[in-house]
């Protein structure tokens, strides 16, 4: 089962027990509701009718009679065993026929079915299909509420229901003839018609919750889907990393926890493509490095091999020519020591895994030895080495490469200084950091070369570097990287250059 097959379901299954829950908490509440307004209804009515009724000509002439009805009663209940049961608490009842009844009237107006009991009187009079008395025996409960209604009570009981032959709700009201009670009004009502009402409304319940449960489901199905279209979008964009297009994007742009999702995924598919592209820089560097080693060292092992085959096939007969080859033999082997020296270096220093040593040094110190050492280069061509170093200047690193990073800007500085010419090294403060300036009167780099006078195998095009490896200042960059400093060159075609070092 799919994702979104799952959240409709979760989603319908709630739905429908949220109906289930409202139908029924509906239902007790709505038939509550509906039997207190019944009988709240029912009551208004009782009183009503109560009220009305002595205003009623029929009322009094009722009244009248029943004194009479009722020692007509007592006296025919002498004469026949079964009506003598009213002095032994037995209730009368006498229904009385004719549209133009009274008690049809009231019928009429009470929306029900309507008894009368006179004060001090076992007779119940009501609207019947024929004329006559009927004697009867009322429920304790109903021979109650007639009697709480005496007292001036209003009240309400299913007491009769047996007497109807049907559930109904019965309230009893007082009836008031100059301020005195004179009788009940018993108004009676089928609660079979509230049943049905209830029943109409649930009815119209469960159609309602079957029509919101369709539309709802509609509505969940387009929103479920709608909910997890970035859902599958991103799925899309991971099978695209997968399969190694790093370029494919989610497009997604939502302020939400799935935007932020898809935002993350786009991010990390740019991350990707970005280190593919670093990947295959890396590879072509590394073809390229390797290419350039073959190139650096191809040079000095053919004049070298050049050299013995000479020597050992005795193409050499004098003992100044043997000395020659010897001596450039020699030439070439230094040359590719220290070519292997700075490769090795240099790969040293671009190891991830390679730690300096950390110590609290005098960086001026470890440069003033530099520039001692560097002196016999500069004897060597009769150029002047000064160096003004205004105080010590105490920084964590590695004393060794420290000193090494000054040599190889002094060597470089020298080498491509003329004669006569003088190598200054200055240290000045910069704010509160410090800066130390190599600076030459030399030939000076060319603008378009600056910016690669760094990286490996770099030599000048103009010839003045025959005999460099190219890696001197590419080891002199990764060794102020390793420390935290920063290297740069400002350089004039023909004025010379300088070469600065500062804090990053």
């Amino acid at each position: 089962m799919s994702l979104w097959q799952r959240m409709l379901l979760y989603f319908s299954t709630v739905l429908v027990l949220f109906s289930l829950l409202m139908g029924i908490a509906f239902t007790v509440l709505f038939a509550r509701h509906s039997q207190v307004i019944h009988q709240e209804e029912m009551q208004k009515r009782a009183v009503a009718l109560a009220a009305a009724i002595p205003a009623m000509r029929e009322a009094n002439e009722w009244l009248q009679a029943n004194d009479s009805m009722k020692e007509n009663m007592m006296q025919h209940g002498r004469g026949h065993g079964r009506h003598g049961m009213m002095n032994n608490g037995g209730w009368c009842r006498r229904q009385i026929s004719g549209d133009s009844s009274f008690f049809h009237q009231l019928n009429e107006l009470g929306d029900g079915d309507v008894w009368l009991v006179a004060a001090d009187s076992q007779m119940i009079c009501s609207y019947g299909s024929q004329n006559g008395d009927t004697m009867t025996e009322l429920p304790r409960e109903a021979e109650n509420l007639i009697t709480a209604a005496m007292r001036g009570e209003r009240v309400q009981s299913q007491a009769f229901s047996s007497l109807l032959g049907t559930p109904a709700l019965t309230t009893a009201a007082p009836i008031y003839f100059d301020g005195r009670i004179k009788g009940v009004v018993l108004l009676h009502h089928s609660l079979k018609n509230m049943e049905q009402n209830l029943w109409q409304g649930l009815r119209t319940l469960g159609l309602s919750l079957l029509l919101a449960l369709a539309l709802t489901g509609i509505i969940a199905f387009i929103l479920t889907r709608r909910f997890l279209r970035p859902l599958l979008q991103m799925q899309k964009t991971a099978r695209a990393y997968a399969a190694g297009d790093f370029t494919a994007r989610t497009g997604i742009v939502q302020q939400d926890e799935l935007g932020l999702l898809a935002a993350d995924i786009d991010a990390l598919g740019a991350e990707l493509e970005q280190a593919r592209h670093e990947r295959q820089a890396m590879q072509q560097q590394r073809q390229e490095f390797l290419a350039e080693i073959s190139h650096e060292l191809r040079t000095p092992l053919t004049i070298l091999r050049g050299t013995l085959e000479v020597l050992w096939q005795g193409m050499v007969k004098t003992p100044e020519q043997t000395a020659a080859c010897q001596q450039q033999a020699m030439s070439s082997l230094a040359g590719m020591e220290v070519l292997v020296r700075d490769l090795l270096e240099l790969t040293r220093l671009q190891n991830p895994g390679f730690k300096l040593t950390e110590e609290q040094l005098d960086v001026t110190e470890a440069f003033r030895e530099a520039v001692q050492q560097a002196q016999v280069l500069a004897d060597r061509k009769g150029i002047e080495l000064r160096a003004e170093f205004t105080e010590p200047l105490v920084v964590t690193g590695d004393y060794g490469h420290c000193r090494q990073l000054l040599l190889i800007l002094l060597d470089n500085a020298v080498k491509f200084s003329p004669a006569g010419e003088t190598v200054t090294v200055s240290q000045l403060r910069q704010g509160k950091g410090w800066k130390f300036v190599v600076a030459d009167h030399g030939c000076g780099i060319a603008p378009a070369e600056i910016e690669h006078i760094f990286t490996k195998f770099h030599r000048s095009h103009d010839g003045n570097n025959k005999q460099g490896t190219g890696l001197g200042l590419a080891i002199a960059w990764e060794i102020a990287q390793r420390h935290g400093w920063q290297l740069s060159c400002v350089s004039q075609l023909g004025k010379g250059s300088k070469f600065i070092i500062s804090q990053a």
